[in-house]
């Protein structure tokens, strides 16, 4: 597996940034240009994204491992021997894999309305199990049966009606409804105990900054709270955002108070 990627900066500092769904690379571009005297970024199209659209495995599945000999050889290649990660929504379960694939190379990991940490039932039951997989795939290429389902996802609350807006734009294509078939079902595999992770943390003294939005529906900072809880030393920072903002207003929120992660 080859993925295409852009590097931003010049920093003498390494910086690996994975987008979230429906993105690519470009999401970063604000981050890595404002943070390029200290950080060199390099900024993945990751799976099913951007210019790596067709750069997966033949089954389409992503597993640990073969992330780990992508990376691995990304690393050797770039002559990487440390570095920061930074993943925003569902970049933030390429980020902790990362973070368990090569926990002596890890500086800082910084985790942006992360996906990975918590698994939200739905997602669960639509992508762990053959039957359902078929069943999600049916629903979400056909406009009547989502319209439908979304809206008992709503009148039961098990949904937020923001989240459901949210859920519409990132549907209201044919090409982008294959890209989240292809990356909710290729990427179940990036699963993590959170006390694993907690103690390769602790053992290995990084420092993590959680970013979160006030407003955000879509990755609240309940679904951060199984990892920052076993993490006492953790920056935590809520923002005056919702999910769509994140990123911007993390920039600005660095900037505002001076500091560089």
């Amino acid at each position: 597996m080859e993925l295409h990627f852009q590097k931003f900066g010049n920093g003498q500092k390494i910086l690996l940034a994975f987008h979230g769904i429906g993105q690519d690379f470009l999401c970063f571009q604000q981050f890595g240009e404002t943070f390029g005297d200290t950080y060199t970024t390099y900024a993945f199209d990751l799976p099913f994204h951007g210019k790596s659209l067709n750069n997966h495995p033949i089954n389409g599945i992503i597993t640990k491992n073969i992330w780990k000999d992508f990376l691995n050889s990304f690393l050797h290649q770039n002559k990487i021997d440390s570095f920061s990660i930074v993943g925003f929504s569902m970049g933030g379960r390429f980020a902790l894999a990362t973070l368990e694939a090569f926990p002596e190379k890890v500086e800082n990991l910084i985790l942006i309305a992360p996906d990975g940490i918590s698994e939200h039932p739905i997602y669960a039951f639509a992508t762990h199990f053959n039957l359902t997989r078929r069943l999600f795939k049916y629903v979400i290429f056909k406009e009547d049966k989502l319209l439908v389902l979304t809206k008992l996802f709503a009148k039961m609350r098990i949904v937020p009606e923001s989240s459901i807006r949210f859920a519409h734009r990132m549907l209201d294509t044919p090409r982008k409804k294959k890209q989240v078939f292809e990356s909710w079902t290729g990427f179940r595999h990036l699963k993590f105990n959170m006390s694993t992770l907690a103690k390769i943390i602790h053992s290995r003294n990084i420092k993590v900054s959680i970013f979160t939005g006030k407003y955000d529906t879509i990755l609240p900072t309940k679904q951060v709270l199984p990892l920052s809880q076993k993490l006492p030393n953790v920056q935590m920072i809520i923002l005056e955002a919702g999910h769509t903002k994140m990123l911007e207003k993390v920039v600005e929120y660095l900037q505002m108070n001076d500091k560089i992660i």
